[in-house]
């Protein structure tokens, strides 16, 4: 929606980005927020310059997912409501033509979020009312001094992104050149897209910096790739010239090197979940377990829905882990070093009658306990 530079220098550093990667490699609400944010305002642009009604229809349900990945994406309503408030001032035709897309993208948000509201109304507004709890009984907003938070939230987010250690200073200048850079170009007035990423990436920073939070990778997600998009903007605007040509050329190529020294899987094995999960379930299958069998994890807290995938579609699909049906075989999935099995207080441990460990392996990391029924 720019040019074809500025989308070039944009797919290189998406791509290229370690941080990006690593969000890619394991699936986690808030590791798809950078995608789903900025499509939510790509739809938003798209619904102000076209008149097809799809557009507002997606930008309304992209900023319902959004918010249900990551509550902070509750910080998109400020870029785009001092947008549309700029935007007004300089142009009232500008708010009365966005009416219809008003109503049009606010249906859709509801409507994308009814599971939500629908499960606020059944369980007494418990959603709504622990978001209250957060403002009023929580220290939310930090007293610390604001140059300070700043500061940090800056150089939080800089240093991870870029793979640089930057001086905290010299990435508060960088930061204020930036606005000033925007607000003097000819081409960020004339750009909505641009205008709506600039507010994201910049109001973001302010407000989070007023929050008494910690700084975590996921936390930024929201602007991950609106800030790639400066980048590329104005990647695309020095190479233009001669000599700053060069410039961008070899800035480009130091951010690749020093993010590819972060790309853990070229270097390291990974976790190897899908793997792991496969050969647990085909060990329980050479056990012949009999049906209805249960299986169960030690601690509560490690997850056994990808192991289950894999006894399902092997044909001997387990109990479900909230069934009180009493199973004839108990596979416990030990996590810890020593799992007391007989007398471990996990429900489904605990009401299986009459029990006796059968057999004990090991694959990989977890030790598997096979339970039976003494008067087997």
């Amino acid at each position: 929606e720019i040019n074809k530079k500025v989308a070039l220098f944009f797919l290189v550093l998406s791509v290229f980005s370690a941080t990006q990667i690593e969000f890619a490699r394991f699936s986690w609400n808030p590791n798809l927020l950078p995608i789903f944010s900025f499509l939510t305002l790509y739809f938003l642009y798209r619904s102000i310059v076209t008149k097809k009604y799809i557009w507002p229809i997606l930008f309304g349900a992209f900023l319902s997912f959004s918010i249900q990945l990551h509550y902070l994406a509750l910080f998109l309503f400020i870029p785009i409501f001092i947008f549309f408030i700029a935007n007004g001032f300089k142009d009232k035709k500008f708010s009365i033509s966005q009416f219809p897309n008003f109503l049009i993208s606010g249906a859709s948000f509801i409507l994308f979020s009814s599971p939500l509201i629908i499960f606020d109304l059944k369980h007494n507004f418990l959603n709504t009312k622990n978001f209250i709890k957060i403002f009023t009984e929580q220290k939310v907003i930090a007293y610390s001094p604001p140059l300070d938070r700043l500061l940090t939230t800056i150089n939080s987010f800089f240093s991870p992104i870029l793979r640089v250690n930057f001086n905290p200073i010299l990435t508060l200048l960088t930061f204020l050149v930036l606005i000033i850079y925007f607000f003097k170009n000819k081409s960020f007035n004339k750009n909505l897209f641009l205008q709506l990423n600039f507010l994201n990436f910049f109001l973001y920073i302010f407000v989070f910096s007023l929050l008494n939070s910690f700084r975590y990778l996921h936390y930024y997600g929201q602007i991950y790739l609106s800030f790639f998009l400066i980048l590329a903007f104005i990647s695309s605007q020095w190479s233009k010239h001669r000599w700053t040509k060069f410039i961008v050329i070899g800035l480009f190529i130091g951010y690749i090197a020093l993010n590819s020294r972060n790309y853990i899987f070229l270097y390291k094995q990974g976790n190897r979940q899908i793997w792991r999960a496969k050969i647990v379930a085909q060990s329980i299958i050479k056990q012949k377990p009999q049906i209805p069998y249960q299986v169960v994890p030690i601690p509560y807290t490690e997850m056994d829905g990808h192991i289950r995938y894999f006894l399902e579609i092997m044909g001997k699909t387990p109990l479900s882990d909230e069934s009180s049906e009493q199973p004839k075989e108990l596979y416990i999935l030990c996590y810890e070093k020593e799992c007391d099995a007989l007398n471990h207080p996990q429900w489904q441990i605990a009401a299986f009658k009459n029990k006796k460990v059968e057999k004990i392996w090991k694959v990989d990391r977890v030790k598997i306990y096979k339970l039976i029924h003494k008067n087997k």
